[in-house]
C-alpha cells in the first residue's frame, strides 16, 4: 500500500476518533466549565512543550541524516519515535509534522475545554508530563528546536 495513503488515513481517522471523543464528552457536558487558574497554568505548560516537541520534530525533518548525537551519519539517522511515529513515520516531511502537531493540538484543546474541571486537570498534566519527558529526552541525545 502506497506510504502516503497509510499516512492520510491514519491522520483522518485519527482526527476522526478525536471528534468522536469530544462529541461524547459533549453529551455528557451541559456546558464547557470555567478554567481555574490551575487549569490554564496546566494548559499553558502542555501547549508550551507540545511546540517544543513540534519544534524538535520539525528539525528532525529538515535535517534528515541526525543522529542521536548530533552528528550527521546518514548510515544511522535518527528515527522519529513513540506516538508520532505511528501516523507521521520515521522520516516525516516537515509538511506531515505541521500537520500531524496542528491537528493533535486542536483536539486536545477541544477536550481539555469540554472535559468537566476535574478530569481536565488530569488531561492537562498527563499531556505537560508526556510532552516534558518527549521534549527532554530529545535535548539530551542533541535535538535542537527549530522552525
Amino acid at each position: 500500500m502506497n506510504p502516503r495513503l497509510v499516512f492520510w488515513f491514519a491522520y483522518i481517522a485519527t482526527l476522526a476518533v478525536g471528534a468522536l471523543v469530544c462529541l461524547l464528552l459533549l453529551s455528557t457536558a451541559r456546558a464547557a466549565e470555567r478554567w481555574d487558574t490551575t487549569d490554564k497554568v496546566l494548559g499553558a505548560t502542555a501547549l508550551a512543550f507540545t511546540v517544543a516537541d513540534w519544534a524538535q520534530t520539525r528539525y528532525i525533518a529538515q535535517n534528515p541524516c541526525i543522529n542521536a548525537g548530533g552528528g550527521t551519519d546518514c548510515a544511522d539517522p535518527y528515527r522519529e519515535a513513540g506516538l508520532a511515529r505511528h501516523f507521521i513515520g520515521e522520516h516525516p516531511s516537515t509538511g506531515q509534522v505541521d500537520r500531524y502537531f496542528a491537528g493533535t493540538l486542536v483536539v486536545w484543546s477541544l477536550a481539555a475545554h469540554y472535559l468537566p474541571s476535574a478530569y481536565r486537570k488530569w488531561f492537562l498534566a498527563g499531556i505537560t508530563v508526556y510532552e516534558l519527558r518527549v521534549v527532554a529526552h530529545n535535548r539530551s541525545i542533541g535535538l535542537r528546536m527549530e522552525f
